[in-house]
């Protein structure tokens, strides 16, 4: 759902046994995918979500927040095409709200709104959690194997994502991906889609999202990592979030 334009303020800043009756049933779990190959986030100086949240009109923001409701998380950047304007991402408990820079047809700097409304009282959250002493990897099969036989790893989830959505992924824990990607395993294709993250290789806040026709996932979370280290080191807190569309 997209909303018409609204007007933008802007400053000019260029996650086998038998039972009885002879029915053979396995008790074993099904492999679940891979995770995805992290990649460098390319962390540059820039001001932060705050700095964007404030160029946006406020016309704009309480347009989201009556749609969506309260902000429960959200981010705001430099848009990638539109170099000195802004763009936000607002997750509320009604909703998802991305706004998009644009030009009316009289030439004025505008912003529309594309929603997500969610089914009521759906959102729903988790806690996720990674600490170095504790073995990343790639998601494995939990079938055992032989002894001293290590299943292997099963290939990331091809959700025809972009090389940069899914190195950014990467980067982040096993079941955070596991969260954000499960309900689009089965059919369900991914429609639209955005990342964020904002300090630097060792010390940064991370956002993103995925947004299909029936159900939205969100993860928003902070990340620690010794200088020189690979993602399997470094420490997370998160948290997921999914919610159904209504339709």
């Amino acid at each position: 759902m997209t909303s018409g334009n609204l007007p933008e303020q802007s400053r000019g800043r260029p996650a086998t046994r038998r039972e009885a009756g002879g029915v053979e049933r396995s008790t074993a779990k099904p492999q679940m995918p891979g995770a995805h190959e992290a990649t460098n986030l390319n962390f540059i100086p820039a001001p932060d979500r705050f700095h964007f949240w404030e160029e946006l009109h406020d016309d704009v923001k309480a347009y989201v927040e009556r749609k969506v409701g309260p902000r429960i998380d959200w981010w705001a950047d430099r848009h990638k095409r539109e170099r000195d304007r802004p763009y936000a991402v607002v997750l509320g408990p009604n909703g998802l709200a991305v706004t998009t820079p644009k030009v009316n047809q009289q030439g004025q700097r505008t912003q529309s709104v594309r929603l997500d409304l969610f089914v009521p009282s759906s959102l729903k959250h988790a806690v996720v959690q990674q600490q170095p002493t504790k073995p990343r990897g790639a998601l494995r099969s939990l079938v055992s194997g032989r002894a001293g036989t290590p299943e292997p790893a099963a290939p990331p989830p091809d959700l025809q994502l972009t090389e940069d959505m899914r190195g950014f992924l990467g980067n982040l824990p096993v079941e955070a991906q596991h969260r954000l990607q499960t309900p689009f395993l089965r059919g369900q294709a991914v429609k639209h889609y955005l990342s964020y993250a904002y300090g630097n290789n060792e010390d940064y806040d991370a956002w993103c999202y995925l947004a299909g026709d029936r159900t939205i996932t969100f993860a928003s979370g902070h990340c620690t990592r010794p200088t020189g280290t690979p993602p399997t080191q470094a420490t997370w807190h998160l948290t997921c979030y999914q919610a159904d569309i209504a339709r």
